[in-house]
């Protein structure tokens, strides 16, 4: 088994759909209707975003516009406004670094914020937990993961029902190992060797001998095995804030 890092709490507060959420926040009348965030990737228009309603009819993200406008004729196209959707996650971040001083974003409404030594300031973990759900604006339904390091609190926040919060059980390795090798933050490359190889979950990752996993991903893939332990040794920052 690999070295673990030194435990720690970590919770990965995470906003699906932070485009159409933000876009709903500043146009009300939205709600309820198809709508599909578009930009253009230099080859073509294609869905950045799109609201429940467009989802329900198949439209993805990254799905060219001519396939989404077959499937939902009626859609409400908006152009995506990049700039707003990065000031509306600052933002977001700000009011958490306002209750946790250890704040990591990714600028998609992903956030890692580290939890040690807060608990009893706040008179335990549940409610440290719920004044961090609560930091976020009513409307982006956050949800919340919470575990030793960034990648497996990731995962739990990933099964949490919007509003609440979900922390991995004491072994994290299992608590991950029936999770797709799609969620791994590797090369498309080394996705496709693991998954030609028969290794589709992150169990079946973990189960291989170093060198075996090492022999079928890049240098710049290798923490991957480690990932699958739960192993993530990726530091949070002493503190996030937002440009001025």
């Amino acid at each position: 088994m690999p070295e673990h890092s030194p435990q720690l709490s970590v919770a990965c507060l995470l906003i699906t759909h932070l485009p159409i959420k933000a876009e709903m926040r500043r146009y009300p009348a939205l709600r309820g209707r198809p709508v599909v965030i578009v930009e253009n990737d230099g080859s073509g228009e294609l869905a950045l975003d799109s609201s429940a309603e467009a989802i329900s009819l198949g439209i993805t993200a990254g799905m060219p516009l001519p396939c989404a406008l077959a499937r939902c004729p009626d859609a409400l196209l908006m152009q995506a406004d990049t700039a707003f959707y990065g000031d509306t996650n600052d933002r977001l971040a700000e009011m958490l670094a306002m209750r946790c001083s250890e704040v990591e974003s990714d600028g998609k409404g992903r956030f890692y914020a580290g939890l040690d030594g807060l608990s009893e300031f706040y008179g335990g973990e549940p409610r440290l937990v719920a004044s961090l759900l609560q930091a976020i604006s009513p409307g982006f339904n956050p949800r919340m993961g919470v575990a030793s390091a960034k990648f497996p609190a990731y995962i739990a926040a990933l099964t949490a029902p919007e509003g609440r919060a979900a922390r991995t059980s004491p072994d994290t390795a299992a608590f991950l190992s029936g999770c797709s090798i799609d969620l791994l933050p590797v090369s498309p490359a080394a996705r496709a060797r693991l998954r030609r190889s028969g290794i589709r979950t992150l169990g079946r990752l973990a189960a291989l001998t170093v060198g075996d996993a090492l022999a079928l991903l890049e240098t710049e893939d290798a923490r991957a095995w480690d990932l699958a332990h739960g192993i993530d040794r990726d530091p949070l920052p002493a503190i996030h804030r937002a440009a001025a």
